[in-house]
Parts: C-alpha cells; sequence; structure tokens
C-alpha cells in the first residue's frame, strides 16, 4: 500500500511511465497494421479510406477535414482547459457561495458544453479513425492549447518543493482533524440525546417509592 501511495503521490513517475506505456503500445500497434497493410497508416488522398461514406480521395476533401480536425481540437482542447475547472471549482464545488453568474446563465453554459462534446467527440473520433495523418494533427493541436493554458493556470506558481509538501502536510492534518471534529460532535449528540431521552422517561414515569416506606408513612398517618 506504501509503493501505490508514494506512486500517486509522484506526478513526475506516473508521466514517464504513461509515457514509455503510449511508446510501447504504438510500436507494437504499427508493427501489427504495417504487417496486415492497413489503411489507418495510409497519409495524404487515397481511394481506400472513407470518411462517413464519403473517400478521401482528393487534396480538397483531405484539406477540409485536415483543417477541421485542427480547429476543432484546438476549440475542444481550450473549452474544456477553460470551462471544466469552471464547473469543479465553482458550480459543483460546495465550498463556493458566490458564482459570477446567475443560476440559469451557469445552467445554460454546462448544458451547451454538454450538447457540444456529444456532437464533437462522435465527429471527432470518426475523423480520427480514419487515417493517422489527422491523429497527428489532433496532437498536434492539443499540444500547442494545452501549453497555452497551462501557462495561464502556472501564472503566479512560484516552484517551492519542501512548502508545497509542507502545505499537502497541513491539508492531511487539517483533513484528520476535522474528521475527529466530527466524532466528537456525533458523540456530544448521541449524549445528549441519550439524557434527553431520560429525563423525558423520568417526568412520564416517575419512580416508585419503596414499599417499607410507604408502609412507614401510612403507620404515621394512622
Amino acid at each position: 500500500m506504501g509503493f501505490c501511495v508514494n506512486v500517486f503521490d509522484n506526478k513526475l513517475l506516473i508521466a514517464a511511465f504513461i509515457f514509455v506505456w503510449t511508446c510501447v503500445s504504438s510500436c507494437v500497434f504499427c508493427i501489427i497494421m504495417v504487417k496486415d497493410d492497413s489503411n489507418f497508416l495510409v497519409l495524404g488522398p487515397n481511394t481506400r479510406n472513407q470518411l462517413f461514406g464519403v473517400k478521401m480521395d482528393t487534396w480538397f476533401k483531405w484539406w477540409v477535414t485536415a483543417i477541421y480536425t485542427f480547429v476543432s481540437t484546438a476549440i475542444a482542447a481550450f473549452a474544456s482547459d477553460a470551462l471544466c475547472p469552471f464547473f469543479t471549482n465553482v458550480i459543483e464545488d460546495h465550498k463556493t457561495v458566490h458564482i459570477p453568474y446567475s443560476k440559469f446563465t451557469c445552467l445554460m453554459i454546462v448544458q451547451v458544453f454538454t450538447i457540444y462534446g456529444v456532437i464533437m467527440s462522435v465527429i471527432g473520433m470518426f475523423v480520427a479513425l480514419t487515417q493517422v495523418d489527422f491523429m497527428f494533427i489532433r496532437i498536434a493541436a492539443d499540444l500547442i492549447v494545452n501549453g497555452h493554458t497551462t501557462y495561464y493556470f502556472l501564472r503566479g506558481k512560484i516552484v517551492n518543493p519542501a512548502l508545497y509538501n509542507q502545505w499537502k502536510d497541513n491539508q492531511k492534518e487539517a483533513q484528520k482533524s476535522s474528521w475527529v471534529a466530527v466524532d466528537d460532535n456525533e458523540s456530544e449528540l448521541l449524549e445528549t440525546i441519550h439524557h434527553s431521552e431520560m429525563h423525558h422517561s423520568e417526568i412520564l414515569n416517575p419512580p416508585h417509592e419503596d414499599s417499607t416506606t410507604q408502609e412507614q408513612d401510612l403507620e404515621k398517618h394512622r
């Protein structure tokens, strides 16, 4: 368990691992496709590949598809990097009380992004699976846009691993303290409820006097 936690916390190690895995997977499937003369590895216009039933047999069709792929991928990357953190950190986060737009406007932004994501994912899937050069165009557009949006996110950040680790430890301690506080509050609540029930029971059912005491009182009255 400790090894898995260390790997999970080491983002650089994870990035290196997925890079190596991507290279290995690509090489394996490239070898398979080359041996079977796959249509996916064909570059440029050709009569073997089709997009939505249309043959990619002219440079005009190829360039239209290539330009669309680049622009669409760039828009998707930019919109995702700009809107998804807004959805997660503002709309969906219970700690964020104030929002910059009306509730109806926020709902419309989410709905528009959802419709856009469904339609573009279907078109993008067919385009990406047509032939390999469109996949390279998608990768180039993603790298360019993500490079800029990541720079926007990193503005104002200061590189200091020691302070970062200290901040993480403080976050863990604060989380543990909140759990302890919740447990203590629950215990106090249960104890209060128990005392309240006992008091209520005593009011409804007062304790009976001892029989000997009752006999002594009768003797006094006589």
